[in-house]
């Protein structure tokens, strides 16, 4: 999917980059392009797997004072059959196979260290396939961003007349977050909509 996306595709995940929260209207706004091709592409990201929204939260705010990550060393045969047998615990929100000293890196939150006590000697410790595990505790968090920086447009295709460019500083290869180009000014006899469903 990757290799499909086009100038446009990446201006709407700059724009959602800025604010999650922006709105079609203020999309479409802001690239030139009407309502109907922002959403249009919107839909085809997410059914693609390119984009996805969700809500970020901090758990040591919201009751879990325990946030922890595990490394488990499995026996490789059994690798994905235990990172998925661990996503199913409630209390993990991560799974990730990896290279490395170990084979799973696991995310997690618990309430306390009883909680975590037994989810490592309890329902850990009872599937088959993992023969070790290491456990860090996250004491504050400091940085957590899912930004990341966006290729570059696809060469030998030009943006088209309707497609207004986002402005790039000079920096901006080198920086996750791009900054956005002010909002077009609206020509004296065009009346621009202000309202419109948010995503």
């Amino acid at each position: 999917m990757a290799s499909a996306l086009g100038a446009l595709d990446l201006d709407i995940i700059r724009c959602l980059q800025d604010d999650a929260r922006s709105s079609v209207v203020r999309i479409a706004g802001r690239l030139r392009v009407p309502e109907s091709t922002v959403r249009h592409r919107l839909n085809r990201l997410v059914k693609g797997g390119v984009l996805e929204f969700a809500t970020l939260t901090n758990p040591l705010h919201m009751g879990y004072q325990v946030w922890v990550l595990v490394d488990i060393q499995t026996e490789l045969r059994r690798t994905r059959a235990v990172a998925e047998k661990v996503a199913e615990a409630p209390e993990v929100y991560w799974v990730g196979i990896t290279t490395g000293t170990h084979d799973l890196h696991v995310g997690a939150v618990f309430r306390s260290n009883e909680e975590l006590l037994d989810f490592v000697t309890g329902r850990l410790s009872k599937i088959p396939g993992i023969v070790r595990t290491s456990t860090s505790s996250i004491l504050e968090l400091i940085k957590r961003s899912y930004t990341i920086r966006l290729p570059d447009p696809p060469a030998g295709k030009p943006r088209g007349r309707r497609h207004g460019a986002l402005r790039r500083g000079p920096s901006s290869r080198e920086a996750v977050d791009v900054q956005l180009a002010q909002p077009v000014r609206p020509k004296a006899r065009r009346r621009v909509r202000a309202t419109g469903r948010d995503l």
